[in-house]
């Protein structure tokens, strides 16, 4: 198997970055599920160390910059490391999928808490949480905020009940409870959003996996940036689900007219455990969406660092 076979890594300068975002989800989907050429169960597994080299080239772009920027991170899935007010703050970062026995690169776990003044996790699904971080940050004296009922046993968190604020520097982070996508109630997975104000410069509403279109009471509106998941919120936005009454544009769009965000940034796109297990990457309902929406909306490859302080102009790409 030879690299010249692998996707090309999706670049978000290039003028087809779209593109490239639905060739690798095709790939994914095509090359990596169970049996497949680049199974995603064995190792070595050579797509997932092109993206990972990738990735820690822009961590390390992350770590060297400079500047008074306000700059996110994306890491895996729905992990974002943001550097505001002389601090990084991080959510829901998971160092590697372990969900095929991939090994991390050396010490990279603790090089992440080393890098992190705080960790703040929605949930405790595999896809958004990680023990052996949470371990590396307890052994780096760096906090970890999460819901209650959450807790993996045996690991130190700060527990944060619904409307309690907690400040990193000039960095507050006020706790949310909300529904998980595709639950009928709150308790099914417990399950925190997180409203963070960067020293009145710059103000995000974090989902996770939170159903965005009900609960999140107490959210001010008028953020700057919206981070939600990917997909649909439940089945009465799902095509061709016997509840539906929706799309997924008419879901964002409850959203939008709830929070009235600045921008929107889309998640959890091509998540590969999902993909190994039979879902769409669903890069191409990303593109839609980002075309679709009247305001800024974006979609972030794995070890994209981007300007969140930049001018909010609609996607060139779109």
């Amino acid at each position: 198997m030879t690299q010249e076979s692998l996707p090309e890594i999706p670049n978000a300068a290039a003028p087809d970055y779209y593109r490239q975002l639905v060739d690798f989800g095709n790939f994914v989907e095509r090359e990596c599920r169970p049996g497949c050429r680049y199974d995603l169960a064995r190792w070595p597994n050579p797509l997932w160390q092109k993206v990972e080299a990738h990735m820690l080239a822009g961590l390390q772009r992350f770590l060297d910059a400079g500047g008074d920027a306000i700059r996110m991170l994306q890491w895996y899935n729905s992990g974002v490391l943001i550097r505001a007010a002389g601090k990084v703050v991080s959510f829901d970062l998971v160092p590697v999928p372990r969900y095929y026995g991939w090994p991390e690169p050396d010490g990279l776990s603790a090089r992440l808490a080393d890098a992190i003044d705080a960790l703040f996790i929605t949930h405790n699904h595999q896809d958004h949480c990680d023990e052996e971080l949470i371990k590396a940050c307890n052994v780096a004296g760096k906090p970890v905020f999460m819901h209650p009922d959450a807790a993996l046993p045996g690991i130190e968190i700060v527990k944060l009940s619904d409307g309690a604020a907690v400040s990193i520097g000039q960095i507050t982070c006020a706790a949310r409870y909300a529904c998980h996508v595709w639950r009928k109630k709150p308790e099914e997975v417990p399950l925190t959003a997180f409203e963070v104000d960067f020293a009145g410069d710059f103000r995000i509403i974090f989902c996770g996996d939170a159903d965005y279109t009900r609960g999140l009471a107490g959210v001010k509106p008028g953020a700057d940036a919206l981070f939600i998941t990917w997909r649909n919120p439940g089945p009465q936005y799902e095509e061709g689900h016997p509840e539906q009454t929706g799309n997924t544009l008419d879901a964002i769009k409850l959203a939008i007219a709830q929070f009235a965000p600045q921008r929107l940034i889309l998640q959890h796109y091509g998540e590969l455990d999902h993909v190994y297990e039979g879902f769409s990457a669903s890069y191409e309902m990303a593109v839609e969406i980002v075309r679709e929406l009247p305001l800024l909306a974006s979609i972030n490859f794995w070890g994209d660092v981007v300007d969140l302080s930049g001018a909010l102009a609609k996607d060139s790409n779109a």
